[in-house]
């Protein structure tokens, strides 16, 4: 298990950072394909759990969503939220005959599906659309990305305090402080390896960035796990030899790049 996740984690990694370098059209339809993804996964524990929420909606329109947001118009990016929000619940009003003892969390699946995704996708793009958007959106997501690694690591080696018995039960204590310090120490590097090719960054921003991802970004992971506790799932799908699915990958990221988002705005700009 430990060298499949480790070779799918260097893969993941490899790909995430070439579309973030090549920028553009390409890096917006690859995240949002990522996103589109991660979005039909939580569709799909709704429908094991005998829900019926659609599919091809939480797909397509998360897919718009992020999107929209590569064309850095505030107003855009709202038209489509609201839009996409209109339509799902028009369709569950027509839906209803159909499933009639579900349809209210059939809607809630679908419209919760556009925040938890798409909303919270779309920062990771804004990030990346930021002056020297290449170096911030790395601080600011890489280490939590590759945190995952860390408390996996030392979880499995020294874990033995649960962190979230109830809802989580092989994540520790130990673990929990193995992934932060993981992702202080990406974050150092990050902003130190950015230095070198730009003077506007050095190690310490990038450590502080680390830090703050690394406390509260496994949030983002507990509140996914909120999801396959009740529906009863190891893991999102199975996509991802050795660490399930796109989302069991992304949920940290998508706390990653709200937070980096804001902190970077507020602190740096």
């Amino acid at each position: 298990m430990l060298a499949k996740r480790a070779a799918s984690a260097v893969v993941m990694l490899l790909g995430a950072l070439a579309l973030v370098f090549l920028g553009g059209w390409i890096f917006t339809l690859g995240a949002s394909l990522v996103l589109a993804v991660a979005a039909w996964e939580y569709g799909r524990m709704f429908v094991k759990g005998g829900y019926h929420p659609s599919l091809p909606f939480l797909v397509i329109s998360n897919f718009l969503l992020t999107v929209s947001t590569s064309l850095q118009s505030e107003e855009v990016f709202l038209a489509v939220f609201a839009f996409t929000t209109l339509l799902a619940i028009a369709y569950q009003v027509f839906q209803y005959p159909r499933h009639p003892e579900t349809s209210a969390v059939d809607l809630a699946a679908m419209l919760s599906g556009l925040v938890f995704v798409g909303f919270m996708g779309s920062y990771i793009l804004r990030l990346r659309y930021l002056p020297n958007g290449v170096f911030w959106l790395i601080l600011a997501v890489a280490p939590a990305g590759i945190s995952d690694i860390g408390a996996y690591l030392v979880g499995s080696l020294l874990g033995s305090r649960k962190l979230a018995p109830d809802l989580s039960p092989n994540k520790t204590i130990e673990g929990y402080l193995g992934g932060l310090l993981t992702s202080a120490v990406v974050g150092y590097a990050a902003g130190a390896i950015s230095g070198f090719y730009n003077p506007a960054f050095n190690g310490s921003m990038g450590l502080f960035l680390g830090i703050v991802t690394g406390i509260f970004c496994p949030l983002g992971d507990l509140g996914k796990s909120l999801f396959k506790r009740q529906f009863d799932l190891k893991n999102t799908s199975n996509l991802i030899p050795g660490h399930g699915g796109v989302l069991d990958r992304v949920d940290t990221w998508l706390w990653a790049g709200v937070i980096g988002y804001y902190l970077i705005k507020f602190l740096y700009f």
